[in-house]
Order: structure tokens, then C-alpha cells, then sequence
């Protein structure tokens, strides 16, 4: 977890592992994997402003985390773009299987107070 000046959320995903059951998830707060959510890539969300990746995290910690920069790099190869928007993937394509991608932690992002510098200035 990132509290200290963390410029968009305090939980960054940093790899994908294989949990004890074989599956694999999503890795954050160190590098050894023993803080972990199932990996679920159509819950996957792509902000249109920032274009930083998001995927679902513990409700303790805000119920959103922030993927590391180098590893949405490496799932955007996988992404799939229909026609209504070339900024905001439809879905991607993961280990043989199509995943439609909802957005829906977006919401969850809105309804935090803003941080970092992707937080909108009021102009009051």
C-alpha cells in the first residue's frame, strides 16, 4: 500500500502470480506475493482521462486498485477496441478466452475524494 503522497490510489497491483490454489491473481503492498486478489480480467476498467488501468481490490482498502504502469502495458497488447471509442477498450483477450470489460469500478473512482494530479481543479 502507497500513503505516502500516492498520486492516484493507495493499492497498485504490481504483478500477475499464481495464488495458492493454481489461479491466477493480481499481487500488491510487496514482492512476494502474499497480498493478492483473483485476477478477473473482465472487471478490468480503462479511465478515458488518465488512461490508467484499474481492476477491482479489497473493500478494506477502497474496493479499487491502481495496475502498475508496466504490467497495463503488457495486458494493453491484449485489450480489443470496438468502433464507438479508440481511447476505451470494449474488452481483451486473455489466455484463449474473450473477456467483455465492464468499466464498473469506474464508479468506485468518482465517488473517492480526488488525489494526485488527475484530480480535477474547481474553478471556484
Amino acid at each position: 500500500m502507497n500513503y505516502i503522497r500516492c498520486d492516484d490510489l493507495p493499492v497498485v497491483f504490481q504483478s500477475i502470480v499464481q495464488d495458492s490454489g493454481g489461479r491466477e491473481a493480481l499481487s500488491w503492498g510487496d514482492d512476494r506475493g502474499l497480498l493478492t486478489v483473483p485476477f478477473l480480467p473482465g472487471s478490468m476498467a480503462v479511465c478515458e482521462v488518465s488512461g490508467r488501468v484499474y481492476h477491482p481490490a479489497p473493500t478494506r482498502q477502497g474496493g479499487v486498485g491502481l495496475i502498475k504502469s508496466s504490467l497495463a502495458i503488457k495486458l494493453s497488447t491484449n485489450f480489443l477496441f470496438d468502433d464507438s471509442s479508440c481511447f476505451q477498450p470494449s474488452g481483451i483477450k486473455w489466455k484463449g478466452e474473450t473477456y467483455e470489460l465492464s468499466h464498473s469500478i469506474l464508479s468506485l473512482l468518482s465517488e473517492r475524494p480526488a488525489l494526485g494530479r488527475y484530480a480535477e481543479v474547481d474553478g471556484d
